[in-house]
């Protein structure tokens, strides 16, 4: 791939990670920063091959859910990170055993039911599925302005990055709602210990 089409794709990345942070902070969703976990980032690098292989052939007839079932991922993920990362640390494709249980369709409804212990049908079922389904509106808006040829190695890859940015978007959603923020720290300097 040539310089220029990796710059492209990095800064297509940055964009469309500002805009979906943005717009889940309007949403009240996140509160204007990305949570990140170093080891879930390394699973998704682990699993995207996976995921990509569910998710490619979804794009024609369901390019919403093609989109949308990686945010699933992250949030179940960060959700296995937060409950017991000793024990899931070790599967290999995070992708693989969120999707086992019951497909790639059914992904959304067994991580909302399974994970997230959100009952399918409840008002807190529709509000997860709603912002999950806003956030992938987003995402594939983006794509569409892009004007990438259809089916080309750069569709691919944009697309690769796309559910990338979504994966992460999921794990700071289940984070924050699991009470992670961001805090500051200040440090005091002792000005005696500066020589």
């Amino acid at each position: 791939m040539e310089n220029t089409q990796k710059e492209y794709l990095a800064d297509y990345e940055t964009r469309l990670r500002e805009l979906l942070v943005e717009s889940l902070s309007s949403a009240s969703h996140l509160d204007g920063q990305l949570l990140t976990v170093e080891e879930l980032n390394e699973k998704w690098h682990a699993a995207a091959p996976s995921y990509m292989a569910d998710a490619v052939p979804q794009i024609a007839g369901y390019p919403l859910a093609a989109v949308a079932w990686a945010m699933y991922v992250g949030m179940g993920s960060a959700l296995l990170w937060d409950k017991d990362w000793n024990r899931h640390s070790a599967v290999e494709d995070w992708y693989k055993m969120l999707a086992s249980p019951r497909g790639f369709d059914c992904l959304d409804e067994y991580v909302t039911e399974s994970l997230l212990a959100v009952p399918l049908g409840s008002d807190e079922a529709r509000r997860i599925e709603d912002m999950v389904r806003s956030t992938a509106e987003s995402a594939l808006s983006m794509i569409r302005k892009e004007h990438i040829e259809a089916q080309s190695a750069m569709a691919f890859h944009v697309f690769a990055r796309t559910v990338k940015v979504m994966f992460e978007v999921g794990v700071a959603v289940e984070l924050r709602r699991l009470g992670y923020k961001y805090v500051r720290v200040q440090t005091e300097i002792d000005p005696s210990r500066i020589a």
